[in-house]
C-alpha cells in the first residue's frame, strides 16, 4: 500500500470529475434540433447519448487494453483522447463530425473510467480506501453538476461554446502528470494472472447487477421526479429542478460521509443504506407537499451513492489482485447499461401501471427486499 499525499490523492480523484459529464451539454438540443433541422429528433438527441455507449464498449476492452498498456499511459492517451474529441463541435457545425467526435469522446472516458477506480483499489487499503471510493463517487456527482452548470452559462454565447467543458481534460492531465508519480510496480508484474473462479465470477456479476440496479433507480428518479412534481400541480418546472438538484447533493454528501458510515455500521451498512432508499422512495409518491418530497429525494439520493460506493469497497475482497481491474470493468458495465435501459424500464412500468408514482413503489420494494434479505441471509447461513 503507498500512503500517497494530499496532493497526489487529489490528482487520483480529479479523474472522476469528467466521467459523468456525457450529459452535462444536453442543454444545446433545443438548438442542436434546429441548426440539424434535416435530422430526426432521435437522431440529434443521438448526439448527446452516444459517448455512453462507446464508454461502454472501450470499459469492456479494458483488461485487454491494461496488457497492452500502462496504467500511466492508459490515462494520458484517454484524457488526450476525451479533451481533443470533446471539444470538437465547438469549431464544427457538420454532423457526421460531430457525431464521430463525440464517439471518440466517450472512447476517452472508457479509457479512463476503470482506470480511475482501480488506482485507489490497488494503491490503498481498509479505512483510506473506503473513504476515498467514497470521495470518488462524490467527485463524479460535483464534476457533472458543476459541468452542467458551466455548459448551461456558455450558452449564452450559442451552443458551440457549451462543448469547451471538454477542454477541462487537459487541465486535468497536467494535474496528474505533475502530481501522480510513475511507479513502476514490479510486483504486479510479476504476480501470475489467474482466472477468477465461478464462484468469483458469479459474485462479481451479482455486484454488476446491484450497481445496474443503483444507477437505473438514479436515472429514473431523475427522469421521473420533476415530471411527478409538475404534472400533479405540486410547483414549477423550477422548483422541480431544485428539487432535483437537491437529489445530486444528497449524492455527494452520500459519497463524501461513505467512509465514516462504512466502517462503523461494517456489515449493517448495506441492509441500513437499502432501508433509508426504500423509505425515500415511498415518501415521495406519497407526499402532497414539496418539502416531504424533497426530504424522500435526499434519503434516495445518499442511500444509492452510498451503496454504490460499498460495491468497489468490496471488490478488492472478492478477486484477486490481479482480476480486480476486470471486476471493476464488470461492475462499471453494469453502472452503464442500468442508466442506459432506465428508460425503456420506466416505459414497461408504464405499461402495467401509467401512474406516475408506480415506479417509485417499484424500485421501493426493491431496496426493502434487498435490505431485508442482506440483513437475514448472513444470519440464517450462520445458523446453519
Amino acid at each position: 500500500m503507498k500512503k500517497g499525499n494530499t496532493i497526489e490523492i487529489i490528482a487520483i480523484l480529479s479523474l472522476s470529475f469528467i466521467l459523468t459529464s456525457t450529459y452535462s451539454v444536453s442543454g444545446v438540443m433545443p438548438t442542436l434540433l434546429d441548426v440539424f433541422s434535416s435530422y430526426s429528433r432521435s437522431s440529434v438527441e443521438f448526439l448527446i447519448s452516444i459517448p455512453s455507449i462507446s464508454m461502454i464498449v472501450m470499459i469492456a476492452l479494458s483488461p485487454l487494453v491494461a496488457k497492452i498498456l500502462s496504467e500511466r499511459s492508459t490515462i494520458i492517451l484517454g484524457l488526450l483522447t476525451a479533451g481533443f474529441a470533446g471539444v470538437t463541435p465547438a469549431f464544427t457545425a457538420s454532423y457526421p463530425i460531430i457525431f464521430t467526435s463525440r464517439i471518440i469522446t466517450g472512447i476517452g472516458f472508457g479509457l479512463i473510467n476503470t482506470r480511475a477506480v482501480s488506482m485507489i483499489s490497488e494503491r490503498f487499503s481498509g479505512k483510506r480506501r473506503a473513504h476515498l471510493l467514497g470521495y470518488r463517487t462524490s467527485v463524479e456527482t460535483l464534476g457533472q453538476t458543476i459541468l452542467t452548470l458551466i455548459a448551461g452559462q456558455l450558452l449564452v454565447w450559442g451552443w458551440q461554446p457549451a462543448f469547451f467543458i471538454y477542454s477541462i481534460p487537459f487541465f486535468i492531465l497536467i494535474v496528474y502528470l505533475i502530481f501522480v508519480p510513475n511507479e513502476k510496480n514490479e510486483t504486479q508484474k510479476t504476480i501470475k494472472r489467474k482466472a477468477m473462479s465461478l464462484h468469483q465470477l458469479l459474485s462479481v456479476f451479482i455486484s454488476a447487477l446491484f450497481g445496474g440496479l443503483l444507477i437505473a433507480t438514479n436515472t429514473a428518479n431523475s427522469l421521473r421526479i420533476p415530471s411527478y412534481i409538475v404534472e400533479n400541480n405540486l410547483g414549477s418546472a423550477l422548483t422541480a429542478n431544485r428539487i432535483l438538484s437537491l437529489f445530486m447533493f444528497a449524492g455527494f454528501m452520500g459519497g463524501a460521509l461513505f467512509g465514516p458510515l462504512f466502517t462503523s455500521l461494517k456489515k449493517y451498512f448495506l441492509p441500513t443504506m437499502m432501508f433509508i432508499g426504500a423509505i425515500g422512495l415511498l415518501i415521495i409518491p406519497l407526499s402532497s407537499t414539496l418539502y416531504f418530497i424533497a426530504i424522500g429525494a435526499f434519503l434516495c439520493g445518499f442511500a444509492i451513492t452510498s451503496s454504490l460506493s460499498s460495491i468497489f469497497t468490496r471488490l478488492p475482497e472478492k478477486v484477486s489482485f490481479s482480476s480486480l481491474n476486470t471486476a471493476n470493468a464488470m461492475v462499471l458495465i453494469g453502472c452503464n447499461l442500468g442508466a442506459t435501459l432506465a428508460p425503456l424500464l420506466l416505459n414497461i412500468i408504464g405499461k402495467i401501471n401509467t401512474r406516475l408514482s408506480t415506479p417509485f413503489l417499484f424500485f421501493a420494494l426493491i431496496f426493502f427486499i434487498i435490505s431485508v434479505g442482506t440483513f437475514l441471509i448472513p444470519r440464517i447461513t450462520k445458523a446453519k
